[in-house]
């Protein structure tokens, strides 16, 4: 699925990472999480009373706006991440790390030790 840009008047269609700047689009120059709300932009279903299901291809893109091209999370946003992961399985978990290129052992611990 294509991420386009959601910046006014920019025309990028796809998020294309960049060789140096993992986070930068090479087509449009903007950031990746200009093009990442693009997937963010649904309609909640749920009455505001509900408790909101967490469902794991949302916590993936959520999680990508802070670990993809990173190799420190603050503490703040892990944080908010450790509560999305806890009502997840281990395997979703691992899952979405995975695809962002974290370990389980590297996220626990904040950063990234090696860059291979």
């Amino acid at each position: 699925m294509a991420i386009r840009c959601t910046l006014v008047n920019c025309t990028c269609e796809c998020f294309q990472p960049g060789k140096i700047h993992l986070r930068t689009c090479d087509q449009c120059k903007h950031g990746w999480v200009a093009h990442a709300l693009d997937k963010l932009s649904t309609q909640h279903l749920y009455h505001p009373t509900q408790v909101e299901i967490v469902q794991s291809n949302v916590v993936f893109d959520i999680s990508s706006l802070m670990l993809y091209g990173t190799q420190a999370v603050p503490v703040r946003l892990k944080i908010l991440l450790d509560r999305l992961f806890s009502v997840l399985k281990q395997e979703e978990v691992l899952h979405i790390l995975h695809g962002l290129g974290w370990t389980l052992r590297d996220y626990v611990r904040g950063y990234i030790l090696q860059v291979n």
